[in-house]
């Protein structure tokens, strides 16, 4: 199985399988998500580990559907802290799916075991997800060089997942880290997959350009041009990831969670930005307020069009539309940006090729 083209991490909820499972077919055949499965509930235990793992059967067979037979990645790092007895049922459970088993350095020897394991009973491959959050070295190396020699026996394929997190400020030094990372960590095994995940995606809308839009930059997009394009390249190929259209941290958001905030986002990706609109969640107004923002966007000078795909349509029917119906709620406005994001970023490096 060839490398993917693009390798977004999408948190395992119906949002975001929707968005994939909506995708033109010949869009999705490029696109091989990351899949992390959230925290059911919060905090560092889940007091009830039936409905964890029911919680994390429903995730396996939401990602499942939205491949449709398409390789992926599967990583419940979170049901494994919180509840590490259900780690041996639901990596079992991988082998029937296309999904791959994810696990890294950090983990416990029995995760990491368990999922070289369910790798080879699926015969689709391991990947290894790296945490990038400072300039690596050489104990990161040696930590992974252990790793590759503990899972050494299930010989499966092996991706190499770096993960840089949030990158949010264009002072960090980002890039320095993903390639000091890349030096370390390249030539220790021919990976079949070398990945490179950021999200710029903002935590909360930054102050805007014009009402009721603001505007936030693609710093993920703008490091991936230096490391692809710049002086200190890489002499390997590395492909692409991100977030999707939101921010790392809703990884992390416990399913349920309850309540709920009183605002939501709609939201949509340009070649350097995203163009993001504060909306309501609920009150008077709520209607009027959203379908406002959906036509400062569609009457934006980059929107694409509604023949772009199902993303633009969907904010062209919102924009025009009248009454409450058609308004959506923040999983239709997640479903959508994910939509329209990953349709973008796959024609935008196909044109790379």
């Amino acid at each position: 199985m060839p490398a993917p083209l693009y390798v977004p991490a999408l948190p395992a909820r119906r949002s975001a399988f929707q968005a994939h499972a909506g995708l033109a077919p010949h869009v999705r055949a490029a696109v091989a998500p990351l899949w992390t499965v959230p925290p059911r509930v919060p905090g560092p235990d889940d007091p009830d580990p039936t409905a964890l793992g029911r919680h994390l059967c429903r995730a396996l067979r939401g990602a499942a559907d939205a491949q449709r037979g398409l390789p992926a990645w599967l990583d419940a790092s979170h049901a494994e802290r919180q509840s590490p007895g259900t780690l041996g049922e639901f990596t079992h459970a991988l082998a029937d799916t296309p999904l791959r088993p994810v696990t890294g350095v950090g983990r416990t020897v029995r995760q990491q075991l368990a999922s070289a394991e369910a790798a080879l009973a699926g015969g689709d491959g391991l990947g290894i997800r790296v945490s990038l959050p400072a300039l690596p070295d050489e104990r990161l190396r040696d930590a992974v060089g252990a790793l590759l020699e503990r899972t050494a026996s299930a010989g499966p394929p092996l991706d190499l997942l770096l993960d840089l997190g949030a990158v949010e400020d264009e002072h960090l030094p980002a890039e320095k880290w993903a390639l000091r990372a890349l030096d370390l960590l390249g030539p220790l095994h021919p990976w079949r997959t070398l990945a490179v995940l950021a999200g710029s995606f903002p935590r909360s809308v930054p102050e805007g350009y014009g009402a009721p839009l603001a505007e936030a930059e693609r710093l993920d997009w703008d490091l991936w041009h230096m490391l692809v394009d710049g002086p200190e390249r890489p002499g390997f190929p590395l492909t692409y990831g991100d977030y999707g259209a939101d921010h790392p941290a809703a990884l992390d958001r416990p399913a349920e969670a309850g309540g709920g905030s009183p605002w939501g986002v709609l939201r949509y990706t340009t070649d350097r930005t995203f163009l993001l609109g504060r909306v309501p969640t609920r009150g008077d107004g709520r209607a009027e307020a959203i379908r406002a923002a959906a036509r400062e966007i569609v009457e934006a000078e980059d929107f694409r069009g509604s023949l772009f795909g199902e993303g633009e349509r969907w904010l062209v029917a919102c924009a025009g539309g009248r009454g409450g119906e058609g308004a959506g709620n923040p999983a239709v406005w997640r479903r959508v940006a994910h939509l329209q994001h990953l349709t973008k970023t796959v024609r935008d490096l196909r044109r790379r090729l």
